[in-house]
């Protein structure tokens, strides 16, 4: 195995390693993924990691031959599940929104400014179509949708992967198809002003989620009962590679898109 393949499965395994190291890391991951899809609290969900870890250690008994397969115990041990509050889905759905009505809003009027450069001084405008609408709107019923049903989702994900991309391909080209021949102008507005507008509110996105992201609003780590001293603090105040990948992929993917299909539109019809 090469230090790069190591480092990778490290990262991969940094929680697994860390609280059940006497536990093979690949059920002890297909355990800990089936709580998390079942929404068990990160410290129930450590308490239970530690349950196995301790009879290993104590009978020197493979995870696989004492509680059999990872998946059926973790849904055998009917743990309770997080409780959802008032604002949550706001707290959850309210960043990465906000970043893709930015996207589209300011993509519709640097676009047109382009478009409008290139033509040769003509007031460059925005004509709002029904399908322009129709697509924010199906995009955040889409987001609302995935999040009250994200644990069927993500199990059919990760169960049928490819199924699961072709559906993805397919639902967005019918979102971009609907959005072109819904083509009744419904207002037209002046390009730059719908750009700044459009910038201000992925800006207002970006900073909602480097917020929460600072103050771990969606963070909800592993614990487990009985850990070493400083382990409880160490473990709420750092996060592994792997977690800080993906936090700073939520926050940046859409920015970093943005900048990307901007630039392309620059080039490509500024042209």
């Amino acid at each position: 195995m090469t230090r790069t393949s190591e480092k990778r499965t490290a990262a991969r395994y940094e929680v697994e390693r860390r609280l059940a190291p006497h536990v093979d890391e690949t059920w002890a991951e297909a355990f800990v993924i089936e709580l998390r899809l079942l929404d068990v609290a990160g410290d129930a969900l450590g308490a239970a990691l530690a349950e196995v870890e301790s009879h290993c250690v104590e009978s020197g008994e493979p995870a696989a031959d004492a509680f059999g397969d990872p998946v059926a115990y973790a849904r055998s041990l009917d743990l309770p599940t997080q409780r959802e509050g008032r604002w949550d889905a706001v707290t959850v759905l309210g960043p990465v929104g906000t970043q893709f009505v930015g996207l589209l809003v300011l993509g519709w009027g640097v676009s047109s400014i382009v478009l409008a450069r290139r033509e040769g001084g003509v007031d460059p405008s925005v004509e709002v179509t029904f399908g322009m609408v129709a697509l924010l709107v199906a995009f955040e019923v889409a987001i609302l949708l995935f999040y009250r049903h994200s644990s069927a989702v993500l199990r059919r994900v990760l169960d049928q992967p490819v199924v699961s991309l072709v559906v993805l391909t397919a639902l967005m080209t019918a979102f971009a198809v609907g959005a072109v021949l819904l083509d009744g102008v419904l207002v037209t507005l002046p390009a730059w002003p719908v750009a700044v507008v459009g910038a201000l509110v992925l800006v207002a996105g970006t900073v909602w989620s480097l917020f929460q992201a600072r103050r771990g609003t969606l963070e909800d780590p592993i614990l487990s009962p009985v850990p070493t001293a400083g382990t409880i603090d160490e473990g709420r105040a750092t996060r592994g590679p792997g977690e800080r990948l993906l936090a700073a992929s939520v926050t940046w993917i859409v920015p970093l898109f943005a900048l990307a299909s901007l630039g392309a539109t620059w080039l490509l019809a500024g042209r």
